[in-house]
């Protein structure tokens, strides 16, 4: 290949920007790319917010769909060129993205073929690309091979859902595609360390897309009930807020700790949070459409505070940060778990009342950020 040649197609190479002292900010590519998940996890939560009862399927497809989004936004860390091939590849990847979108209504009913298939194709891409990086870089070699190992098992699994026409195969190969990483922890420990900087702000940017969702449910809610409750509209707005408060205060300024099983923990407690949040985004707007409030609203709130204070144990400490190790993240839990537990309790609540009650949750721990950050 010519010098010239090489400019246009780039090897994979592993991106060692943390031993150079350098930060690479988030190219306009990604932010490009992510936007064909704004339109699956758009269309997953206004179908759960139609019907709470589809939240089996739904918590399969946000799986699913958030494990392609992981896949390709780890690669992007490790190998990211500023190469044509990278764009080739990230354009092959929304197409495949964009099927999930196309066939994500009944995607685990009528169209499991088409989602089934777009997410095998997603996958398949992303293995490929990190067959590719394992041929260039023979330190990523072991763990590209357990990657493939794992996606294989994950279609004979779901090719299985499809002739039986049963969908827990493809909630297990899903699940089978989540833990394999845990299996390479090993090797990928012998990598250079992820990015302190544009790692963690990936995961915010994703982030920022499950409230937006939030944001744009309360408001579609509002607009199509015939009665317009703005106060409950509010409330529901300030919900989204208060997460938006919590996430961006006391994790994404943070990253996780450089331990590769640490880093493993808090991407899977990202996944539980962030379905947790698109969950309590789909109820506020359920509620606001003016349905009895289902209990999945405080459980999903609650279980979106809990993982939060979670997640924040697996976050870096210095010497200036003024949240406390212990009592912040157990405020959380603790909170999150009671909210939890207050739908067991037999009460009728109007969406008012309910929203007022997350909200109120929600802001004890804000009001602990605002204290320990804003004081003299």
């Amino acid at each position: 290949m010519t010098v010239s040649a090489q400019r246009y197609w780039r090897r994979a190479e592993l991106r060692r920007d943390e031993e150079d002292g350098q930060h690479r900010p988030v190219g306009w590519l990604e932010l490009f790319f992510d936007l064909v998940f704004v339109v699956i996890i758009g269309v997953l939560a206004e179908d759960l917010a139609h019907d709470p009862h589809h939240l089996p399927g739904f918590i399969l497809q946000f799986m699913a769909l958030f494990w392609v989004w992981n896949a390709f936004t780890y690669y992007t860390e490790r190998f990211e060129t500023d190469g044509l091939e990278n764009r080739l590849f990230t354009f092959l990847a929304m197409v495949t993205v964009a099927g999930l979108a196309v066939w994500a209504p009944h995607g685990l009913d009528d169209n499991y073929v088409g989602f089934a298939g777009s997410y095998l194709a997603a996958r398949g891409l992303n293995i490929a690309l990190w067959l590719r990086a394992g041929v260039h870089e023979r330190a990523f070699l072991p763990i590209a091979v357990r990657f493939a190992t794992g996606y294989a098992i994950a279609v004979v699994l779901i090719v299985a859902g499809a002739v039986t026409e049963n969908v827990v195969f493809f909630g297990v190969a899903v699940v089978v595609e989540i833990i394999t990483p845990s299996f390479t922890a090993k090797q990928q420990g012998a990598l250079p360390p992820l990015s302190r900087s544009k790692w963690p702000e990936r995961f915010g940017l994703f982030t920022m897309i499950v409230l937006g969702e939030m944001i744009i449910g309360v408001i579609h809610a509002l607009s199509d009930a015939e009665e317009k409750h703005l106060a409950s509209g509010v409330l529901g707005l300030a919900i989204g807020f208060a997460f938006w408060w919590l996430y961006y205060d006391f994790i994404a300024r943070r990253p996780s700790r450089q331990q590769i099983v640490v880093a493993l923990g808090w991407v899977y407690l990202h996944l539980l949070t962030l379905l947790a949040i698109t969950v309590a985004g789909a109820m506020v707007s359920y509620a606001l459409a003016g349905h009895d409030v289902p209990d999945l609203l405080f459980g999903s709130v609650g279980a979106a505070l809990a993982a939060l204070g979670v997640l924040e144990t697996t976050l870096e400490r210095d010497e200036s940060e003024p949240t406390h190790p212990t009592f912040s993240p157990a405020l959380k839990i603790g909170l999150g778990g009671a909210l939890a537990a207050v739908a067991l309790l037999p009460v009728h609540w109007s969406p008012a009342v309910a929203l007022l009650v997350c909200l109120l949750v929600l802001a004890v721990p804000a009001a602990y950020g605002a204290r320990v950050w804003y004081r003299a």
